[in-house]
């Protein structure tokens, strides 16, 4: 009778408790290497976006680059698309305006906040400007404390997923 008791309660255990800790997990976003990522910006003369070189240089690629756009004008090069990486993350990217700037989108699964944040500071970090950023009070916009040209990030809770929301420019 006891041994019944006992199977009963581990299985119960099981059922209820254990689920919750597979589903409690979120996802972490591998910390980005600054001065590598500092270092190839600087060899491609800044050429590239710091978060596709770091999702490039960190999770495997699984598509072809998506929907992608090309300017109008003479050398007709892509200026906006999306691409999907392993662990669901899908990045886009859209730079197709004249005097716009460059406006990314980061999809991720569900993302640990206070790594996130982190993320957000060492990215940023990756490609220095000489213009003072900060957050608002509840760290889900990062910007220049002016308001004025810089790069922004913002972040947002999504159902099932983060969403991380990228402007550089004037």
């Amino acid at each position: 009778m006891i041994q019944f008791r006992t199977s009963k309660r581990l299985l119960v255990f099981g059922l209820l408790i254990l689920p919750t800790f597979g589903i409690a997990q979120n996802f972490t976003l591998i910390k980005p290497n600054v001065p590598e990522l500092n270092a190839e910006l600087k060899k491609t003369n800044y050429s590239q976006d710091v978060t596709y070189l770091y999702l490039n240089r960190n999770y495997k690629v699984e598509s072809e680059k998506l929907d992608i756009k090309k300017y109008d004008y003479p050398d007709f090069n892509i200026c906006a698309f999306k691409q999907k990486f392993e662990h669901g993350i899908i990045y886009s990217e859209e730079q197709c305006r004249e005097a716009g700037g460059i406006t990314t989108k980061l999809i991720l699964p569900k993302t640990d906040k206070e790594s996130l944040i982190q993320w957000v500071e060492l990215i940023f970090k990756s490609s220095p400007m000489d213009i003072e950023h900060g957050w608002n009070s509840d760290k889900t916009k990062f910007g220049p404390t002016d308001d004025g040209a810089g790069c922004y990030f913002e972040i947002k809770e999504v159902e099932n997923k983060t969403e991380v929301e990228m402007y550089c420019g004037c």
